[in-house]
């Protein structure tokens, strides 16, 4: 709170300065650049508020060093950094800045570059001339739930196609939970931005009650815009692909302004889409279900949907009763006038999700039939009779698509006398089963019927059998003049109904493992169909099925959002997968045909003044910390004596989000991660010694070898320093070219490098990339940390760079691959997380137990499908996730050669299970070398006995266990004693409810708003030996011990030492 203060001080100070080119440009947020950095105080007036990220570029390298003395001096760098370029390349991704701004007369960017590199809609201030990049029509907006008011799920996009590279990542990194209702409610996008309805609890339990926020960001590069809080929402913890169905119909977005219901019960509010500021709140609105607007007319479904509603999987917490009207308005969009309004009784029961507005007619769907109703006076010009089920599971709405002659309906077949209660014709109400999976009295399958009506007349034309997908309605896409019906794909004529022959889109070419489809909607453009299987498949809507692309995939109920020429990907909390799933709020990119700034092997190793200066090379010793996690097991562990009664020696205050430190000798070495600063302090007062900021986050604790601090950045390269004063020895591109793009909040290279690297048998090992299926990959490289120069190389790369075939097996719920980690290694292997190496960078098949986290080691969220262990694999899928309960496992892990330390849950439960199971204990075990993640043994035809697999040893149980504990945040082993910090764990359950019975309170002790303690441990028994208080949180994983002292990073930006 104290660095966003001074932001906004020196924000007030500099706006002046600014207001002329931004104000000018007509920009409100986003990504400014400016080429030519005069000064700091400059470069730092164009970030005029907080929905800004602001970037220098320049030729000098000492101009842009004093840029950013300047920018940290004001606590600024990071919102706004600078760095050096080439003086005619933008080293940015297509599309990805809002406003550019060039003041030097003599700048060598052709304009043809600027425009590459602006957004649609962006804007160049030239020397005094303003540029805009004009908005190509190959791609298209997403302005409702299925595309537009029409529920025709189609983007009119030709440049949208496979995920093959990132645009931009942002938070959440996962949905909260599987088993309960979906974290992502709504996803929308107009005039470059997007809106999405997301719950941003902890990821950590469903417990927490949910923090559901209207949320905006730039469609191209991911700016958060700005918040909006919705008090009142859907129980959050009603069961997963349960609806209610009409939640993303609530959100709706249309050039520059936002309509939403912020509350279950609110009105509906329109909101400036720049600004999240309410324009205006339309009165007589309330309860409001579903919103379409068209032409200036603001289209509402009022009344409750699910009067009649029961099941196993319903919570309803909170929200309002059942309303005992239905209706259809139409509201001016200008002045606020109610213009029509159609009721509906229990006898003509509106059903959700059919209120369909196209060319001057609203179509509709009740229990009687389908009708249409003149769009601006409300008047009824024809209704058809149409049976449909009384009882309906609560998913299962009818799929309404609208053309202009054409109407499409796919609802459910009533069978008329039947006196099944599943399949019975709707008389006076419809009721609605609420459950995850089956609700007896409820089918979840039943047949479809697909009916063409003459939208002129209301003639039946012709119809199709057809189905539901998983857990979704049925799919039906027009595309010109042919339909498009799930999930066979055959294709019809859209007037006549003939099946075109041969010309379904063909979706064999690839297997899907799955043994579903995912529980949502399948989307299309017009050129292809994106399915959700598996991950998000992709065929050609002439050549068919192109590939899986299992390595991504939507959020359960709402899917993906095909639009702006890129598929939006929100955060999903799948455990298929789970070894290389790209994680976040992704924004995923065709292939490029453009490359970035490519650079020679020669240009990429720059030696600074201290190459080969480098005095007195001491190595570091047992006492020391000298890494992350201290050594390249990432044990944790210390070998050195800490007094059983700590005492606070020092706190220096950094200013922003801080790295585990890393310690030899008298000095202590830390990043600061958003301000791109690795620092070095005194080990005796905290005092600084250097600092030195390179061009992108340091994301983890520097490595100190030998006299030198080497560590990765987000910028794509390594550095290697003198640790005695912070020269630079030498710095290596290891991204294979300069391009940058938006990651949670930043400008990254598509090709990050972690902070911290493996130093093991004298030689530096690191990798720079995300994912091995993004962006040609992972380039992993060995190096002699002393001259910089590559020793080995390997690429990463599960795609064929010629023919772009998918490479590596895929199968049931997992495949090849793997996201990129922080490396560990034995000595003899190097590992990123599952991925074992031998010492030139080689594949080894050979099993070596090692500590890894199933989502990396960084991920401070602990979302529930996630871990660390000691093993060697995990498995992936709605069971197999949990393989972790095989072997040593917790949310945090420490070890020697003897034993293991942990805090984490009693055990994984997998399955629906899921937050039911997370009784927590701080414990002891014995450490055993166990072989994980083994293929379950399967029998074969005509064999008595399952294959053999490979033998481990049983788990073993733990020698202690505290299940009193605090919760804990940060974890050091030295010889005798365990150190833990982290809050006190207020959280209480009750039987029979999945909520904590003091939700407020469990949420603000998890924050540390409670207390936050140290506690020292002993490792014999787990006896407390002394607590102390801490300020406030301790960073994850960001306690390190040296030399008989505790040192530990608090998320407040002080590094503390006590002793």
């Amino acid at each position: 709170m104290k660095r966003l203060s001074i932001v906004a001080i020196v924000m007030l100070v500099v706006v002046p300065a600014s207001a002329g080119v931004v104000e000018d440009s007509g920009i409100k947020g986003g990504i400014v650049v400016q080429v030519g950095c005069k000064d700091g105080k400059s470069l730092a007036s164009l970030l005029v508020n907080e929905k800004f990220l602001v970037h220098g570029l320049d030729v000098d390298a000492k101009r842009i060093a004093k840029v950013r003395d300047w920018l940290r001096s004001d606590y600024l760098y990071g919102k706004v950094s600078a760095a050096v370029y080439n003086g005619r390349n933008l080293p940015y991704t297509d599309n990805l800045v809002n406003l550019l701004v060039i003041e030097n007369s003599e700048c060598e960017i052709q304009e043809k570059e600027m425009l590459r590199v602006l957004v649609p809609g962006g804007v160049a201030m030239v020397c005094g001339k303003k540029i805009t990049k004009s908005v190509p029509s190959s791609i298209d907006e997403w302005t409702h739930f299925l595309h537009g008011a029409d529920n025709n799920a189609v983007a009119n996009d030709t440049v949208v196609a496979a995920p093959r590279t990132i645009q931009w990542v942002s938070n959440p990194r996962w949905a909260r939970s599987h088993e309960e209702a979906a974290s992502v409610s709504g996803l929308v996008s107009a005039k470059g931005r997007v809106f999405a309805v997301m719950d941003e609890a902890p990821n950590v339990s469903i417990r927490f009650m949910a923090d559901w926020k209207l949320v905006a960001r730039d469609a191209f590069n991911g700016t958060l815009l700005w918040k909006k809080t919705i008090p009142m929402w859907s129980d959050h913890l009603r069961h997963f692909r349960a609806g209610p169905t009409h939640l993303p119909r609530r959100l709706v977005a249309v050039g520059d302004k936002v309509y939403v219901t912020l509350g279950l019960d609110a009105p509906v509010s329109i909101l400036d889409a720049a600004t999240g500021d309410i324009l205006t709140v339309l009165k007589g609105t309330e309860r409001t279900e579903e919103i379409a607007v068209d032409d200036g007319i603001i289209y509402l479904a009022v009344g409750t949907s699910e009067v009649y509603r029961r099941g196993g999987g319903l919570h309803e917490r909170g929200e309002p009763k059942a309303t005992d009207f239905r209706y259809i308005m139409a509201v001016d969009g200008d002045s606020g006038e109610h213009l029509w309004k159609k009721d509906f009784t229990e006898t003509d029961f509106l059903l959700p999700m059919t209120m369909t507005v196209r060319n001057g007619s609203v179509f509709y769907q009740d229990i009687n039939g389908v009708g249409r109703l003149d769009a601006r006076t409300g008047n009824e010009i024809w209704e058809k009779k149409r049976r449909t089920v009384a009882r309906r599971m609560s998913f299962a709405s009818p799929t309404v698509v609208a053309t202009d002659d054409v109407l499409l309906v796919a609802d459910r077949i009533p069978k008329v006398d039947s006196q099944d209660p599943q399949q019975m014709a709707a008389t006076d109400k419809i009721e609605w089963g609420v459950h995850g999976w089956n609700e007896e009295g409820f089918a979840r399958k039943c047949p479809n019927l697909l009916v063409a009506y003459s939208v002129k007349s209301g003639e039946v034309l012709w119809s199709k059998p057809c189905s539901e997908s998983y857990n979704s309605a049925v799919d039906v896409f027009v595309v010109g003049d042919k339909v498009h019906i799930g999930a066979s794909w055959d294709r019809f004529d859209l007037k006549t109904g003939v099946r075109e022959e041969g010309r379904e889109v063909k979706m064999t070419g690839g297997k899907v493992g799955m043994a579903h489809h995912r529980c949502y909607r399948n989307k299309a453009s017009v050129r292809y169909v994106f399915t959700g299987r598996s991950g998000i498949e992709v065929a050609d809507m002439e050549k068919g099925w192109l590939g899986n692309n299992s390595w991504i995939r939507g959020a359960c109920q709402y899917g993906i959002m095909p639009a702006n020429g890129m598929l939006y990907a929100p955060p999903d909390a799948c455990g298929c997968f789970n070894k290389v799933k790209v994680q976040g709020f992704f924004a995923a990119a065709p292939a490029r045909e453009k490359k970035g700034v490519e650079i020679s092997d020669v240009e990429r190793l720059r030696k600074g003044p201290a190459y080969g200066k480098i005095s007195d090379p001491k190595a570091a010793d047992d006492e020391d910390w000298p890494m992350y996690r201290r050594d390249g097991q990432r044990s944790g562990g210390a070998r050195t004596t800490v007094s059983g009664t700590l005492k606070k020696s020092w706190s220096t205050k950094l200013t922003g989000r801080l790295t585990q430190p890393a310690i030899v000798a008298d000095t202590v070495y830390i990043a600061e991660t958003d301000s791109h600063t690795v620092y070095a302090l005194s080990v005796a007062n905290g005092r600084e010694k250097w600092s030195f900021t390179v061009d992108g986050r340091v994301d983890s604790t520097p490595t100190i070898y030998k006299g030198m601090v080497l560590f990765g950045s987000a910028d794509g390269c390594l550095y290697c320093l003198r640790a005695t004063d912070g020269v630079l020895a030498w710095k290596f591109l290891a991204a294979p070219e300069i391009r940058l793009v938006s990651s949670y909040g930043q400008l990254e290279s598509v090709w990050p490098v972690h902070g911290s690297v493996l130093i093991q048998n004298d030689a530096v090992y690191t990798s720079a990339g995300r994912n091995t299926y993004l962006d040609d990959g992972i380039t992993f490289y060995k190096m002699d940390p002393v001259t910089g120069k590559v020793l080995n190389k390997n690429v990463l790369y599960n795609f064929d760079p010629e023919t772009g075939a998918q490479l590596g097996p895929e199968g049931g719920f997992d495949m090849d691959g793997v996201n990129t980690d922080i490396l560990s290694g034995d000595g003899e292997n190097v590992f990123m997380k599952q991925e074992r190496f031998d010492g030139s960078l080689q594949k080894s098949a050979k099993d070596a137990p090692h500590l890894f986290g199933v989502h990396g080691f960084l991920g401070e969220e602990w979302f529930v499908r996630s871990y660390w262990l000691l093993g060697t694999n995990v498995r992936a899928g709605w069971g197999a996730w949990a393989s972790g309960n095989e072997t040593t496992f917790g949310r945090i892990m420490t070890f020697d050669d003897e034993s293991a330390y942990g805090y984490g849950r009693v055990r994984i439960a997998s399955a629906a299970t899921g937050h039911n199971a997370d009784d927590y204990h701080l414990y002891g075990v014995k450490k055993v070398q166990m072989i994980t993640g083994l293929p379950k043994a399967r029998r074969k035809k005509g064999q008595k006995d399952p294959q053999p697999v490979v033998s481990s040893p049983s788990k073993p149980e733990p020698f202690w266990a505290d299940e009193q504990s605090l919760i804990v945040r940060a974890m050091v082993l030295t010889s005798d004693k365990l150190i833990v910090a982290g809050p006190p764990d207020l959280r209480k359950k009750e039987t029979g409810s999945l909520a904590y019975s003091n939700e407020e309170e469990s949420l603000v002790s998890f924050k540390g708003e409670k207390g936050v303690m140290l506690r020292v441990v002993s490792t014999a028994d787990g006896r407390t030996v002394s607590e102390q208080t801490l300020d406030t949180m301790p960073v994850f994983d960001g306690m390190s011990t040296a030399r008989g002292r505790v040192f530990v990073s608090l998320k407040n930006g002080e590094v503390q030492c006590w002793e």
